[in-house]
């Protein structure tokens, strides 16, 4: 658990309990890191949410059940849950707030139940995936992994994956007609350059790094790929997009990287009446933009954040359906105990993994 921002995550032991009404108790089977985990290990989050350590990392994770709560033997979508049976779930909405009720969007409840930024020091403490159980909370939307899908891939898509299913729709259709641009190569750049090859764009562009996460974007369907370390001039990135498009420029860009000049340069890359979408930047510093790019090109701005069970439901499915044209193990990295989760994290940070797993 983080004890001190930065610093080497401790072990600590907390009792069991049994779970509420509506509540499961899971065993931990694999924890993927996200990035957020980096950043609420680091204090980044911390800027931004009000987090009272000790905290226990994790928000990508697979449990297999070994306890239920009254009234909790389905999960969301009605399938009966057995002890054993594997599960993902979300964070948990209060149901009864503005956003809850009358947007329907949970993932903007203002008293969002967001485990990993939850400090351990409250029952049932097993708020996060980085330790041997985690705790389903009541409310909490829950899904059976299917047979077919492995636990490595489930937690990876729990984040990654749901984000881009909600923020794909978002953007709306994308076709033969339309040059696309991905910022970012990271898991959501590259779960988001698997749907977009899925709908065979005129060409797909995926701009980041380092050099082995864009051999896994050209694999699955980027044509063009710019890795921001061998050319690190935003003009050169830009010229690199026009003539891949004919001058045009992308008609769909995705920010999914989170760098501090990503919007600034993604704005430029768009082409007239182009969609841009932001779900990489989610803190962090303030961005330079040129604000007249958007009225001048006639630009349609798209925020998402995160995504409800649908889209953990529609996830799963993906990874099934279409395992084998992508090999969802390409984003998968080492697997690290959780007396080693500091080291992953610091790999995770420095870019030496693309998805670090922990196993209990």
């Amino acid at each position: 658990m983080v004890t001190e921002w930065g610093e080497p995550l401790e072990l600590r032991e907390f009792p069991l309990t049994a779970p509420d009404p509506g509540a499961l108790l899971v065993k931990v089977d694999r924890a993927t890191i996200c990035g957020s985990d980096v950043h609420a290990w680091d204090g980044m989050l911390a800027r931004s949410f009000d987090i009272r350590l000790p905290i226990v990392l994790g928000h990508e994770t697979v449990g297999r059940v070994v306890a239920f709560g009254d009234g909790a033997r389905e999960d969301s979508v009605g399938t009966p849950l057995r002890e054993g049976d594997r599960v993902v779930w979300a964070h948990e909405a209060c149901g009864h707030c503005y956003e809850c009720t009358v947007l329907r969007m949970g993932t903007m409840c203002p008293n969002r139940q967001m485990g990993f930024l939850m400090s351990a020091e409250d029952a049932p403490h097993f708020h996060g995936g980085f330790a041997e159980y985690a705790y389903v909370r009541p409310k909490a939307g829950r899904l059976r992994v299917p047979d077919d899908v492995e636990s490595e891939w489930a937690a990876a898509a729990s984040c990654g994956l749901r984000t881009m299913v909600d923020a794909m729709e978002r953007v709306g259709p994308i076709d033969y007609r339309h040059n696309v641009v991905i910022q970012g190569a990271g898991p959501l750049g590259l779960f988001a350059t698997a749907m977009a090859a899925m709908q065979s764009p005129r060409r797909l562009i995926v701009i980041g790094g380092p050099a082995a996460r864009l051999e896994v974007a050209a694999e699955w369907g980027a044509d063009l790929t710019i890795d921001v370390g061998v050319r690190p001039s935003a003009e050169d990135r830009l010229a690199q997009v026009q003539d891949a498009t004919d001058r045009r420029g992308a008609d769909v860009v995705l920010e999914l990287s989170g760098a501090r000049t990503a919007i600034g340069e993604g704005l430029q890359l768009a082409a007239v009446n182009g969609r841009y979408l932001v779900a990489g930047t989610v803190g962090g510093e303030e961005q330079p933009v040129l604000g007249h790019l958007i009225a001048r090109r006639n630009l349609t701005i798209i925020g998402s954040l995160g995504a409800e069970i649908d889209a953990y439901y529609k996830a799963m499915e993906l990874l099934r359906s279409q395992r084998e044209r992508f090999d969802w193990n390409r984003l998968i990295g080492g697997h690290y105990s959780l007396a080693d989760a500091t080291t992953a994290l610091r790999r995770m940070q420095d870019f030496s993994e693309t998805k670090a797993v922990l196993v209990p």
